[in-house]
């Protein structure tokens, strides 16, 4: 059983059927998120088959307590836009409504503005904070 959030190359490709090219790939995109929360995040990364996917998920395990979130009350355009579940659009619009009426006061408040059928608020959520 690996952690997904704390394993390097080595411990990906001891699985069935991950190699390094998609050990690579998983820690990339990991990275890219700042931390999984879910194992089933690991089948949206690209290039794993979900035949694949399926026959590791029981070895996998989470601790999701690490994740590293992004700071919309700071954040750049760059930052936002760079985070695989935030739209470009979702990033231009954070910062509009950042610019037009303060910070924000709570990551609900982003909800509404998320409006692209990429924009799942229940994942991007879970990278997002407003501060301390």
């Amino acid at each position: 059983i690996i952690d997904i959030n704390t394993t390097d190359i080595a411990g990906f490709e001891s699985l069935y059927g991950i190699g390094n090219k998609l050990a690579s790939k998983i820690i990339n995109f990991r990275d890219k998120l700042g931390g999984f929360y879910s194992i089933d995040q690991v089948g949206e990364t690209y290039g794993i088959p979900d035949s694949t996917f399926q026959k590791i998920k029981t070895q996998l395990k989470v601790d999701g307590r690490s994740i590293k979130k992004i700071n919309i009350n700071t954040a750049s355009y760059a930052e936002l836009n760079n985070h695989p579940y935030i739209s470009a659009k979702l990033a231009f619009q954070i910062l509009k409504e950042r610019k037009e009426k303060g910070n924000f006061a709570s990551i609900e408040a982003v909800k509404d503005l998320a409006m692209q059928p990429t924009d799942d608020y229940d994942k991007f959520s879970r990278y997002i904070t407003v501060g301390n």
